[in-house]
């Protein structure tokens, strides 16, 4: 973010209330950097407390730095703040409070002062907002209209009870998240009484789940919800979560090709789990990072070393002598519906499977990872396992022509009111 300079006011003990295993004070600095910014000030009357844990290694936000300013035996005023650097605007945030990244991203990019309210929350969280809701960009201009010696806070109270400040409502922004194919409710509020831990935690941890899931994702979902809620609060990270899904998925490959079907397929199961978990740490905990982008391609190497696997083993014991002919049937399937996603993704900024209802639908049952894996069970179990990794392979080539056939039809419907809204 160019020239805006955060803020930071940090009094223990509420802004070293955990949540998640993450403190306040640790997850704002780690959303900050994750925005851009590169240095943080940090205003504190207990600056001892505050210092020690600043100290503290923490990989998670090693690109910013963090200033310490004590403020025992002087106010936060505007000339304190106007002192911390020649920025134009300052994003002022209390870090006794959690607060969506998306609030911060969008209230650093106002020119003006602005301060955030919540004029719509929930009713399960309602007694949780205040209005308004702590964080406040105001801008050098602003700042020099105040006292140089009452505190800012009594000041942007004032300016806000005057409305000589803008507002920017949470409740209007949009909460459409396209790489989570869903929308989750931007929230902002202060370090909960002990009575509320859990209902917050609750509400981080469902922040990280996905949307438009396939049938067996839907069956995931609560157990990796349940695994991560005891996961975060240790010091495993989501790149280790990652490292043991490797080895898993790597361990279903190699009982495949042994012709262990049966272990293959616990494997596989146990893999579809895991590997929802390391995504979800990294949510919940604010320790994305760019590596772990890459970490969706190693998983499309596990599974289609999975369906190379199984066909070698059917060919080689000869219960499948046209095996591989499928499996090209199955590559050619997801390179095909890959290049029919990335369209519509392009065209219409959204996923394919989160479009229309019936595409949220379709998903259900799609060929995916999960589904493949579910049929082969059956197979196995019903003693038909070459039948069933040739309906895998057809469902994969009729869920492309699916595919296919609503990606040109979504991008014909956009180019049609493009067309109509330039006549």
């Amino acid at each position: 973010m160019e020239n805006v300079l955060p803020i930071l006011v940090a009094d223990a003990p509420d802004a070293l209330t955990e949540l998640c295993g993450v403190n306040l004070l640790e997850r704002l600095l780690r959303i900050l950097q994750r925005l851009g910014f590169r240095r943080a000030i940090v205003f504190s009357s207990t600056p001892e407390i505050i210092g020690a844990e600043l100290a503290k290694r923490s990989w998670a936000r090693e690109q910013i730095t963090p200033q310490l300013v004590p403020t025992a035996a002087k106010p936060v005023t505007a000339r304190r703040i106007l002192e911390q650097g020649q920025t134009a605007r300052f994003l002022i945030v209390p870090a006794n409070v959690y607060c969506d990244a998306r609030l911060l991203a969008a209230l650093a990019a106002r020119n003006s002062p602005t301060v955030l309210v919540d004029s719509n929350p929930p009713q399960f969280v309602q007694h949780l907002i205040q209005n308004p809701s702590g964080p406040v960009l105001v801008t050098r201009d602003f700042l020099l209209t105040c006292s140089d010696s009452a505190p800012v806070v009594e000041e942007l109270k004032q300016k806000i009870g005057a409305r000589e400040i803008d507002a920017m409502d949470a409740a209007k922004l949009d909460d459409y998240i396209v790489s989570m194919r869903r929308r989750v409710r931007p929230l902002c509020f202060r370090a909960p009484q002990e009575q509320d831990r859990r209902l917050t935690e609750r509400i981080i941890l469902d922040s990280a789940q996905n949307g438009t899931l396939d049938l067996p994702a839907y069956l995931h979902a609560p157990i990796e919800t349940a695994i991560i809620s005891l996961l975060c609060k240790t010091r495993i990270t989501p790149n280790q979560i990652t490292i043991g899904g490797f080895v898993i998925g790597c361990s279903a490959t190699a009982a495949f090709l042994a012709g262990r079907v049966g272990l293959g397929i616990i494997a596989a199961l146990l893999f579809g789990i895991v590997d929802g978990l390391d995504g979800k740490q990294a949510r919940v905990k604010i320790e994305t990072t760019e590596r772990g982008k890459w970490e969706h391609q190693l998983d499309y190497l596990i599974e289609n070393s999975w369906w190379l696997a199984i066909a070698f083993n059917l060919w080689r014991s000869g219960q499948f002598p046209n095996v591989f002919y499928f499996l090209a049937l199955l590559i050619a399937s997801h390179l095909l519906a890959g290049f029919a996603k990335r369209r519509v993704k392009i065209a219409r900024g959204r996923l394919l499977d989160d479009v229309a209802p019936f595409d949220r639908a379709f998903r259900l049952i799609a060929a995916r990872r999960n589904i493949y894996v579910w049929v082969l069970a059956a197979g196995f179990l019903l003693g038909t396992f070459p039948q069933s990794y040739a309906i895998i392979c057809g469902w994969a080539a009729v869920s492309a022509a699916v595919h296919l056939m609503r990606s040109v039809w979504i991008c014909n419907v956009l180019r049609r009111r493009v067309v109509d809204s330039r006549a």
